[in-house]
């Protein structure tokens, strides 16, 4: 067993929604993604000055076979129903991590 096997074993278990993973409805696709509030928290903190406050922000990780293509920075995506405006997508290598919210003050 190769590194990339034994990281797409891990995924497996990051993405299991009975372990981290949550089973949610995206783009009118369930998908299972990993979220945190937190993170967003920590990357947004303290920029409130530059770029205004964003609520109900939240970081998506996403494998890469269940992310729609062509979505970039300040489209709207809808999740479980709710609209959201993306801020930003990072590549990381199997999975991409977006960073949307639902209002921005």
């Amino acid at each position: 067993m190769n590194f990339k096997d034994m990281m797409d074993e891990d995924l497996d278990l990051l993405f299991d929604p009975e372990e981290i993973g949550e089973k949610v409805i995206f783009e009118d696709n369930e998908i299972v993604v990993v979220k945190s509030s937190e993170t967003f928290r920590t990357k947004y903190k303290g920029k409130a000055e530059e770029m205004g406050i964003y609520t109900n922000g939240v970081c998506v990780s996403i494998r890469k076979t269940d992310f729609p293509s062509g979505l970039a920075p300040n489209d709207r995506v809808e999740m479980d129903n709710e609209s959201y405006e993306i801020l930003d997508i990072e590549d990381l290598g199997n999975t991409y991590r977006i960073d949307i919210a639902t209002n921005y003050r």
